[in-house]
């Protein structure tokens, strides 16, 4: 049994990911801004769950997060940053708010997760799986400060792989096609129903996130029917 740190935990693919890790036997500590979520969650799972409510965007909090996950379940096994958020429409509509938060959000809080998995195991055998979106692979209408977003998180993620090169973490990049979930609550420029099952998407990434004794995947794409 092994000790997972989850992010976006509250619901979608961290939720689903959080359910099947306990389901096989693992501990998780899981993050997200929404405490309510969270907890009933936690109630569910019970002791093999920490919930922490954390907004991913502030370094201070990130760092404290981390500490109460360290101090409850040693290293990890695996970091999985799911966490983000989306604002849709065309960009002359959008607020200054709603562009600061996407960028914060998404692009922030990856570089926070990610300094903090370096820092206090960089020399340990741990994944740091970051789910990002094809979004950052494509651009798409509607979808433009989104996209920067996800583009700077793929380049951050990228130019990071190259600084690690030789150390034992592995960066593994996430590229789903649409997940079915909340996250597209009040969107109209996507039919989300035909997206994909965040069970499915959880199931079939914790089986590629498994390294083999001489190779591992370092970047998946997603794709839906």
């Amino acid at each position: 049994m092994t000790m997972h740190i989850v992010t976006g935990a509250g619901s979608g693919l961290g939720r689903a990911l959080t359910q099947k890790l306990v389901a096989e036997g693992h501990r998780v500590a899981m993050m997200g801004r929404t405490s309510t979520k969270l907890a009933a969650l936690a109630e569910r799972l019970g002791d093999k769950v920490l919930p922490i409510t954390v907004e991913l965007s502030d370094a201070e909090a990130v760092h404290q997060a981390f500490d109460y996950a360290e101090a409850w379940g040693g290293a990890p096994e695996r970091v999985i940053h799911c966490a983000g958020v989306g604002d849709f429409g065309a960009l002359s509509g959008q607020s200054d708010d709603a562009i600061l938060t996407m960028l914060n959000s998404n692009l922030s809080s990856t570089i926070w997760v990610a300094r903090e998995v370096v820092r206090r195991w960089g020399e340990r055998e741990v994944v740091l799986a970051n789910v990002l979106s094809t979004a950052a692979q494509v651009g798409k209408s509607h979808e433009a400060v989104y996209c920067a977003s996800k583009w700077g998180m793929r380049g951050f993620l990228e130019a990071l792989r190259q600084e690690l090169k030789g150390q034992p973490v592995r960066l593994i990049n996430v590229y789903p096609a649409g997940i079915r979930s909340a996250f597209w609550a009040g969107s109209d420029h996507v039919d989300s129903g035909g997206f994909m099952s965040p069970d499915e998407a959880a199931e079939y990434l914790l089986a590629l996130l498994s390294a083999k004794s001489s190779c591992y995947v370092s970047d998946v794409t997603l794709s839906r029917f």
